[in-house]
């Protein structure tokens, strides 16, 4: 038993060594090829530095993924893969260190790091980061034909300029602009692909956010240093409503529908309508105080800024009307005359004295407390109608900025 045992783990050690010494003999292979193919190459040197024409380099995206907009650092994050790719006749081979093959994928760090490859950057990126798990996802392949396609997977944080003035019924620009730090448009010329330059996933999600369409376009940025060529691609993106809707819209209607159930209360009735009007004012406070820390400090007034600004106004006018209300309740009367007239349908449980003060005959009410009780009424009506119509004129308005048709996209290639 033991001797069987002995021949199987030389046997299996025996298996091992032939499986690397494979390995380390294909990877001999590869680095003598492309020592060869390198040999006389210079790293330093665009495909194009012998002629007067630029590298004409080829950009694709994927997007992996696109994070939410961050409204108060006025940024944005993609997960993407760049891929780029370019012609170099120094590269070009009959045949590879094995039979029939027509392309080589490099995955040698020390042997990427020969090849020359385009200084590209992203102009408003914040921060970057290229995957490394559970290696460096980068992608250098050569073909036969001098053709070299350059890939990476990179997540970006990247800038973007918003406006605020429709919040949260607005649509934003958010774009990616890419161009090479250092070699200028007479060394490098980027264009998009023809075939999708921008390639998106099927099921793509976007918190808060619809991609509406995109723009690719190219340019040329003129800096003190020269000029150089760009890429640039624009998203259209509409933010959706049901967040904001279930979490200050209706949290605000009803909070200034509480505050006018001080309407139904005596004008007497001070601690309870006191306590009612100071509590809905402190609560919309405090909420309008959580929508303002999610936000930059923007000088203009937003569309949420209307909205909150109304429903403080309703809560706070709630608040005064029973002052107002408390002092007539509590004024007496010091001339017998009627001072004005109060209509039958706000008299309510009122209507017989109503009758007798309007009796000459009749013994006066001491207080104004029957034209307290009409003007809350009145207030029941007054409000709601008031805030109903403001509805009417504040959501038909922001909506139709918002789904509006957006201009016609040409896309320049």
């Amino acid at each position: 038993m033991t001797k069987a045992l002995v021949i199987f783990g030389l046997g299996l050690l025996l298996l091992v060594n032939y499986g690397q010494a494979e390995k380390e003999k294909h990877k001999n292979k590869q680095q003598q090829f492309m020592s060869n193919l390198l040999e006389d190459y210079d790293v330093n040197d665009s495909p194009t530095a012998n002629t007067s024409d630029a590298t004409k380099v080829y950009v694709q995206m994927f997007l992996n993924s696109f994070g939410s907009l961050n409204a108060a650092n006025m940024d944005y994050s993609i997960d993407v893969f760049l891929r780029q790719s370019w012609y170099d006749e120094r590269l070009k081979f009959s045949s590879g260190y094995r039979a029939n093959k027509t392309r080589i994928t490099v995955n040698d760090p020390s042997i990427q790091s020969k090849i020359w490859k385009p200084d590209t950057f992203f102009n408003n990126v914040k921060d970057a980061e290229i995957h490394r798990v559970t290696m460096n996802n980068i992608l250098l392949r050569l073909n036969a034909s001098g053709h070299v396609l350059y890939s990476m997977r990179v997540t970006l944080k990247l800038s973007c300029n918003m406006e605020f003035k429709y919040y949260p019924f607005d649509r934003q620009e958010c774009g990616v602009s890419i161009s090479s730090y250092a070699n200028t448009d007479d060394v490098i010329k980027y264009h998009w692909v023809d075939d999708t330059p921008i390639d998106l996933p099927d099921e793509l999600e976007i918190a808060q956010f619809d991609l509406l369409n995109f723009e690719t376009s190219e340019t040329t940025q003129h800096f003190v240093t020269g000029d150089f060529s760009g890429l640039v691609v624009q998203f259209d993106l509409r933010r959706q409503n049901g967040y904001h809707v279930l979490q200050t819209y209706i949290p605000t209607i009803l909070i200034v529908a509480i505050s006018w159930v001080s309407f139904w209360l005596d004008p007497n009735a001070v601690p309870g309508r006191v306590s009612l009007g100071v509590t809905t004012l402190l609560t919309l406070t405090t909420l309008a105080s959580g929508i303002r820390q999610s936000l930059p400090p923007v000088s203009y007034v937003k569309a949420i800024d209307v909205w909150v600004g109304m429903c403080m106004i309703m809560v706070f006018g709630a608040l005064l009307e029973f002052t107002f209300v408390n002092w007539l309740a509590n004024k007496k009367i010091v001339d017998s005359g009627r001072a004005f007239r109060i209509p039958k349908i706000f008299a309510g449980s009122d209507a017989e004295q109503l009758a007798c003060a309007e009796d000459p005959a009749a013994k006066p009410p001491a207080t104004y407390m029957m034209y307290a009780r009409a003007l809350d009424r009145l207030c029941r009506l007054l409000f709601p109608g008031g805030f109903l119509l403001f509805n009417l004129i504040y959501w038909p308005y922001y909506l139709i900025q918002q789904y509006s048709d957006p201009e016609p996209i040409t896309v320049e290639r």
